[in-house]
């Protein structure tokens, strides 16, 4: 779609695409903006007010991402995307809570959503408040700083804040999905793809860490 002002023609990454392809096509999108961004090439694409206009009577963003809410993780400068176009979740630590799961439900539910990204990063401030039991916390933060806590546990102690960061990221990605029967049931029928990613802060490289299978539960008779 063509806009004024510094906005460049694109490609709708869906069009011409069957519902099963989605989902990789959009990933494809996203990745490709990723890669602009690192090469300072970015479009800044649907960033005028004439968009921010279009989209007003509703919308139909291409992704959701479920990210941090640090401020140095901005996620629509890192796909190199504007108004309308994603369809971002933002918590500290990048927690798949009730709401985050909600707000993403109605993502795929509502809005159609083919593909969700949750992206977590280096350095992560509430996963490094997590191995830390001794710091001193509001309540609301002790409740997601122990949330995390127990999450991590299960990987066993002395484990670093990289290796903590990341295995959070696939956790939170899982923990999305199976706890979501919309989520769970989109995925098998391949309509959806939810894929975890992890931002370097050194690089500002996304690394893709693979996509989420959903758990099959037997039927009777089965073992």
């Amino acid at each position: 779609m063509a806009e004024a002002g510094n906005d460049s023609d694109r490609l709708d990454p869906l069009s011409h695409h069957e519902p099963e392809e989605r989902p990789a096509a959009v990933l494809t999108w996203l990745q490709q903006g990723h890669e602009r961004f690192l090469q300072g090439h970015s479009l800044h694409p649907h960033s005028t007010r004439e968009r921010m206009q279009a989209v007003i009577e509703g919308q139909h963003p291409l992704a959701a991402v479920l990210g941090c809410a640090d401020s140095r993780v901005p996620v629509e400068l890192l796909f190199d995307s504007g108004f309308g176009d994603l369809f971002v979740v933002r918590n500290a630590g990048t927690m798949s809570t009730t709401a985050a799961i909600a707000s993403l439900e109605y993502a795929v539910g509502h809005l159609d959503v083919p593909l969700i990204v949750v992206l977590g990063h280096e350095g992560c401030g509430a996963v490094s408040a997590a191995l830390h039991p001794e710091l001193l916390l509001t309540p609301s933060l002790s409740q997601v700083v122990g949330q995390l806590r127990m999450e991590l546990l299960q990987y066993g102690d002395h484990r670093s804040l990289e290796e903590s960061c990341r295995r959070h990221t696939l956790s939170a990605a899982g923990n999305l999905v199976h706890s979501s029967v919309l989520l769970t049931d989109r995925l098998r029928a391949g309509h959806l793809a939810v894929v975890a990613g992890y931002y370097d802060l050194h690089s500002s490289r996304i690394e893709w860490m693979g996509d989420v299978t959903p758990v099959r539960y037997r039927g009777a008779g089965e073992r």
